[in-house]
């Protein structure tokens, strides 16, 4: 996959050569020009989010101007100040971080060019012109409370060693707020034994449920806000002997968040129990739709607009699974 298409050549050098007006411009073939930064590509759901957003903007006769931060905030920035000198017709941005990402809003708007932010929310007094996000905090506690009544069918109880995301990341605030309600509301099959940093980080994340797991020993449910997180998951669990299937004299429980090829085979499969899946398609979808909305001069009825996803679990695999953006992924 491309991760950059580039302005037709006459609007390249026109942009190259500082050209400016404050009249807003389409490009050579009349189209309107749509700039998209992307935090990152890291994870099957960017790819398949920023794919959509390219596909969805060619039906509808809009171009995009793809940049990619790798991760870092300050080069995000830079690269949407880039986007509104070529004087794109609106920005797409999914952020890198919820609060660096509000100077990019401030200059879009000072520019007078919409922007969109796709899949991390921001807050505060300079918001963009609209939201497109899943509804982390109520999916996270909505998946928890799907796995808490079929605990009390069963008469289980649960020592829970909740994994918590980088805290930079608005979705990693909400999706830690929604698993806690769900632990308070529940305490009769929930004990919260463990929070593990994990920084989005693999390595750190791998040490830290080592640490939680020999720790306390009585641990018996893992709770990880991104099926990004599966990697050391699976390698601290094979370590302690623990990974087995659903049934299995060895396994144990995982709920999980995201949706992902990986989050959603490891459900199918019968390794996890839960899984919030927010949904790449639809949000790259509705973020198109808003951003030729917004440069025709039509504003939201709310900021945020949220994607409700799916709580996919093995009860209702066979009804929910499809619907999940990465199912046609599966093996």
């Amino acid at each position: 996959m491309s991760k950059r298409q580039f302005l037709p050549l006459a609007v390249a050098l026109l942009a190259i050569l500082g050209f400016t007006s404050c009249e807003k411009k389409k490009d050579a073939q009349g189209q309107l020009t749509l700039g998209l930064s992307c935090d990152s590509l890291e994870s099957a759901w960017l790819v398949m989010n920023q794919s959509e957003i390219v596909k969805e903007a060619k039906k509808n006769g809009a171009v995009v101007v793809t940049m990619i931060a790798e991760g870092d905030a300050a080069k995000q920035n830079v690269q949407i100040e880039n986007l509104v000198a070529r004087q794109v017709d609106a920005v797409l941005c999914v952020p890198k971080d919820s609060s660096a990402i509000v100077k990019s809003i401030r200059n879009c708007r000072n520019a007078g060019i919409p922007i969109v932010m796709i899949n991390r929310s921001v807050s505060g007094n300079k918001l963009p012109d609209v939201q497109i996000v899943a509804n982390n905090q109520l999916m996270g506690e909505k998946v928890l409370k799907a796995f808490a009544e079929r605990a009390r069918r069963e008469g289980k109880t649960y020592n829970v060693v909740l994994l918590i995301g980088n805290l930079s990341d608005e979705n990693a605030v909400l999706r830690k707020a929604g698993h806690q309600k769900a632990i308070t509301d529940n305490p009769d099959v929930f004990k919260l034994v463990a929070k593990v940093p994990t920084e989005w980080n693999l390595d750190t994340t791998l040490k830290g449920l080592q640490n939680a797991l020999q720790a306390n020993p009585d641990a018996n449910l893992i709770v990880t806000p991104s099926d990004y997180l599966w990697p050391p998951i699976r390698s601290v669990l094979e370590q302690r002997g623990r990974w087995a299937k659903i049934g299995e004299p060895n396994h144990f429980p995982v709920v999980s968040f995201d949706g992902d090829e990986v989050g959603m085979q490891y459900l199918k499969d019968g390794y996890s129990w839960g899984n919030a899946a927010q949904d790449a398609l639809f949000e790259a979808r509705l973020a198109v739709e808003w951003a030729l909305k917004l440069i025709k001069g039509e504003k939201p009825p709310q900021n945020i607009i949220y994607d409700e996803g799916q709580i996919v679990t093995p009860e209702n695999f066979q009804q929910e699974g499809p619907k999940v953006w990465s199912y046609s992924l599966l093996k």
